[in-house]
């Protein structure tokens, strides 16, 4: 190598290593900041104290690697590559399905009916859900469930092969639709509706790069919801009218967010989507419904549309049951400063909303609360409220829920053996009384008491299941005495 090519190549790599420098004192370009980005780490101040702790020194490595030039193009470069060559995505819990449609796994899991919670469980919640629903409605409070769309029931084609090998025969969203019918309690499937309206819809109801319903799908699925309150329901709201659909190849509002999430050097590409402009028919205020919503963030873009606020007498809406909107909009405030049971009897209509990632979560224990509230004597289910407090654990349910994948038994199952588990911590002494859900699952699970139970439902003329909550109630009393 001559003494020239020596030389450039040290000015380059020199180069290589002062432009970032610079660029870090300097500011000289304007960068871009990553989404999901919340400032950058500051320099921190010296003592001796922080010193010796270390601390000092795990702060000032934290904000050189935060603050160094174009950190957030490299970022953004080294995403790119791993994009386009390997099919990687470097966001939580995304996934790079078939012709690089995006996923969120949860949806996939929810789809595929790997998070299944069990019969015992969604027996016990609907059981709850229609006591509650039919004591409300005496104070005037009807109780609706819809079922929001999912991005994986929606584009199954393009979800990657390795995830289908655990699809489960049963799944949380097919036993919400059975009990609900079982209990008659009214249902709004928009899973259902959005798969049939694919094929013909003007537009996509999801977008490829986004994992919330697009905004078309939003509108079509706000039309569908408020004809359902004015029709199943019958209570008064206003139409939704669609004056005309803005096709367009810029994406607007929430269509690119998981995209964005990815946070590379080029927006992935993405079909021409359909942005409709719509007005909605005001009825007579006074006849407006007050409506409570339970739901997760599919309600924001409702919200941000302003058709709660135009279509009911109230804009009430209990993010994961948790943070009360619009009031949080504000400052903060959570569902567990309200007198909850005062404030649901105020209303015409509480919606239970969710979508496909969260039907384990369903109402995220909004009924179990009125439960204990208008039924504070009734027996406890244990494993019921202890499969409860697991769903509501993520790293905890997701780590039953890899087990089940890779031990061949059924989510469910580990679910009701964790809970006994949970059960048995609490129990050491044995003073706590088994609950009748404990001794269903021990009849279910012996063959030659489930062939006695289908004789003895037959001669009775009842189903097989209202016989065996009989002979788990005798068993139980047998029990106590």
């Amino acid at each position: 190598m001559n003494l020239k090519l020596k030389t450039a190549v040290f000015l380059l790599l020199m180069l290589i290593l002062l432009v970032p420098m610079v660029q870090q004192n300097t500011g000289l370009f304007k960068v871009k900041n990553l989404h999901g980005q919340v400032g950058t780490a500051a320099y921190p101040k010296f003592t001796v104290k922080t010193w010796f702790s270390d601390e000092f020194q795990v702060q000032f490595n934290r904000a050189t690697e935060e603050n160094v030039g174009f950190r957030n193009v490299l970022i953004r470069l080294k995403n790119q590559i791993e994009y386009g060559l390997f099919h990687k995505a470097n966001a939580s819990g995304v996934v790079v399905g078939k012709q690089r449609y995006l996923y969120e796994s949860d949806y996939i899991r929810s789809y595929t009916g790997r998070d299944y919670l069990g019969d015992y469980f969604w027996e016990q919640k609907f059981n709850r859900l229609k006591l509650v629903a039919d004591t409300l409605l005496k104070s005037g409070v009807k109780v609706a469930i819809v079922l929001e769309p999912g991005k994986a029931t929606y584009y199954p084609e393009f979800i990657p092969q390795r995830f289908k090998k655990f699809h489960s025969k049963q799944s949380n969203y097919q036993a919400i639709l059975l009990e609900s019918e079982k209990k008659k309690i009214p249902l709004l499937d928009l899973n259902k509706l959005f798969s049939e309206k694919k094929s013909t819809s003007l537009y996509p109801l999801f977008p490829k790069g986004g994992i919330h319903w697009s905004n078309g799908g939003m509108v079509t699925a706000a039309d569908t919801l408020l004809g359902f309150i004015n029709g199943t329901l019958q209570l008064p709201v206003a139409d939704l009218v669609i004056d005309r659909v803005e096709m367009s190849d810029s994406l607007r509002g929430t269509d690119g967010d998981v995209a964005d999430l990815m946070n590379l050097l080029r927006a992935p590409n993405h079909p021409k989507m359909g942005y409709p402009v719509f007005h909605l028919d005001q009825t007579d205020s006074a006849h407006k419904p007050r409506v409570l919503v339970i739901s997760d963030s599919y309600l924001f873009s409702l919200l941000g549309s302003k058709i709660p606020e135009k279509a009911f007498a109230n804009e009430a809406f209990w993010y994961y049951n948790q943070s009360v909107y619009p009031d949080s909009w504000a400052s903060p405030k959570e569902v567990g400063s309200l007198d909850v049971p005062k404030e649901v009897e105020s209303m015409n209509l509480v919606l239970i909303m969710v979508t496909e990632r969260f039907y384990h979560r369903f109402d995220w224990d909004f009924t179990d609360v009125l439960y204990s509230h208008y039924y504070p004597a009734a027996p406890k289910e244990y494993r019921y409220d202890y499969i409860r407090d697991i769903s509501r654990n993520p790293p905890w349910f997701d780590d039953i829920q890899q087990q089940a994948d890779y031990s061949g038994v059924l989510m469910e199952d580990k679910l009701y053996d964790n809970a006994g588990y949970l059960f048995w911590q609490a129990d050491q002494a044995g003073k706590i009384p088994h609950d009748t859900g404990y001794y269903r699952m021990n009849i279910m699970k012996d063959p030659v008491l489930m062939k006695q139970i289908r004789e003895k439902a037959s001669l009775n003329n009842i189903s097989v299941d209202e016989q065996v909550t009989k002979d788990a109630i005798w068993i139980q009393q047998q029990q106590v005495k």
